[in-house]
């Protein structure tokens, strides 16, 4: 009876003027039923009429085609997708080739969770029968929507590699690699997260790899920055950085700025290409800081402008230079007259520059004081030195200064680098140092926004357990921090009786 219910309502489907109530009707049932039975809903899946009802055609359309859209999600979800199942990609394939980008959204999106829960319960991937599922997500990345794409990659990346050399995959990858900029720049990020995995992978989509690179030689600057910014990733293995070696991306890229006279156009990839040597240089620290020293200069450069549109981009890769034990030590090194100028730069930057690029200074030296190891007494040293340069000495008014904004998003970068300051012993003796420092973290001023009270209690956290302040002090810390960060102090009326 209950099939046959289905049946019913699938032939009312066909009837246009009926679609809406049908649906409904049948949208209302399914949400009833906890688990239908697996062959009424492969029926409903394979029903062209529920596939035309999706169909975007015009506002008039829009709740018959969302109600659709509903109504396959619950499909989809009692489904129980099992990705070996041989029947899968015949399936969900009029799904996937549908002209409405938010039901292939969602076919994609149910396939990346079942991939997902494979892999967090610690299991081995399921095998797929064949490679025609590989094939159909492979046709998103031509679709000239974007809202699936991440989706796509993100499946592939979990299962391509069991198809990866496979002929008919092979060529749809080639295809991908004839299409407009955009699938092509799919085709690479995707290349360079299977290349990750393996120098057997990489080996498979080497062909994609030098494609990408040959962008590099591309007159479209846009293209060439978000070739760069994909191929990053690849400098994360040992393997994708010998590559990449191998190929000579790195002097290819900084030959762009030597050679910057040579063509205007290079001009704007700048940030770009400092962006790109940044990001590898978190991972990769001596291999840029000590082989690419024009690339450093070129920075220092940017940072001392003023410039404030490559200055975020600037104040970001020296962030990722120094981001790292070795990068610190390596700049130390390398440049440190350089890190030094470049400090009391900043110092001058606290005062002229627009709030949100002072909340960008202020999170790029975060990044460069944040060690979540022990710290040697060496790197102790440099650091306290170069956060002298910055400010001036051994206080924190610069800081200070910052606090007495009316801007909350500035007190907060503001008290978050003094946090990460205090880590340290230098630190901690700095804010003893400046007149009025620990007052301001002590008051309990009612108008300072919820996350910058919160701060400043972690900061008098950290010290009341500090050597450098007296046991009377300490109490007082101590006090404040037990009271909790939102305590409210009583005010207390004193009533006098007239005379």
């Amino acid at each position: 009876m209950e099939e046959e219910w289905w049946q019913t309502n699938l032939r009312q489907l066909n009837a246009k003027g009926k679609r809406l109530e049908t649906l409904t009707s049948m949208y209302t049932k399914i949400n009833k039923q906890s688990a239908l039975p697996r062959k009424i809903i492969e029926l409903l899946l394979r029903a062209p009429a529920l596939y035309e009802c999706a169909v975007v055609e015009g506002t008039d359309k829009e709740p018959l085609v969302n109600l659709c859209t509903d109504f396959m999600s619950s499909c989809l979800e009692q489904l129980q997708l099992d990705t070996s199942d041989a029947n899968l990609p015949q399936l969900l394939n009029p799904a996937l080739h549908h002209s409405n980008p938010a039901l292939r959204s969602l076919v994609l999106n149910i396939l990346l969770k079942e991939l997902r829960r494979q892999q967090a319960s610690a299991m081995q991937i399921q095998p797929l029968p064949s490679n025609e599922l590989l094939v159909y997500v492979l046709d998103e990345l031509q679709q000239p929507e974007t809202q699936s794409s991440t989706a796509a990659i993100n499946i592939l990346t979990i299962v391509l590699d069991q198809g990866l050399n496979d002929e008919s995959v092979q060529s749809k990858l080639v295809q991908l690699l004839k299409q407009n900029e955009v699938v092509r720049c799919r085709a690479y990020e995707l290349g360079v997260m299977l290349a990750k995995r393996s120098a057997d992978s990489l080996s498979s989509v080497e062909f994609i790899l030098d494609a990408a690179l040959s962008e590099l030689d591309n007159d479209d600057v846009l293209l060439q920055a978000s070739v760069m910014e994909i191929l990053v990733p690849l400098a994360e293995q040992n393997h994708g950085l010998s590559y990449m070696e191998r190929r000579r991306v790195f002097d290819i890229i900084s030959s762009r700025v030597q050679h910057i006279e040579d063509n205007p156009l290079d001009t704007l990839l700048i940030p770009s290409i400092m962006k790109f040597f940044g990001k590898i240089a978190a991972v990769q620290p001596q291999k840029i800081i000590t082989g690419y020293p024009h690339m450093l200069a070129c920075l220092f450069d940017l940072l001392a402008s003023g410039d404030e549109t490559v200055l975020p981009t600037a104040m970001d890769t020296l962030a990722n230079l120094a981001s790292t034990v070795q990068g610190k030590m390596l700049m130390h090194v390398q440049f440190q007259p350089a890190m030094e100028q470049m400090l009391r730069k900043y110092s001058a930057y606290t005062k002229s520059l627009s709030p949100p690029l002072k909340i960008r200074m202020l999170n790029s030296l975060d990044v460069i004081y944040t060690i979540n190891t022990p710290v040697s007494q060496e790197l102790s040293v440099i650091l306290k030195n170069w956060y002298e340069c910055f400010a001036g000495g051994q206080q924190v008014n610069h800081i200070m200064e910052l606090l007495q904004t009316p801007f909350p998003d500035l007190q907060l970068a503001a008290l978050g680098l003094l946090k990460t300051l205090c880590q340290y012993q230098w630190g901690c003796k700095a804010v003893q140092c400046t007149g009025g420092a620990i007052e301001f973290l002590l008051s309990r001023q009612h108008d300072l926004h919820k996350d910058v009270k919160y701060l400043k209690w972690q900061i008098m956290e950290q010290l009341s357990v500090s050597n450098e302040f007296s046991a009377t002090e300490i109490v007082r810390f101590t006090a404040y921090v037990n009271e909790g960060p939102y305590h409210i102090q009583s005010e207390v009326n004193i009533a006098t009786e007239p005379q």
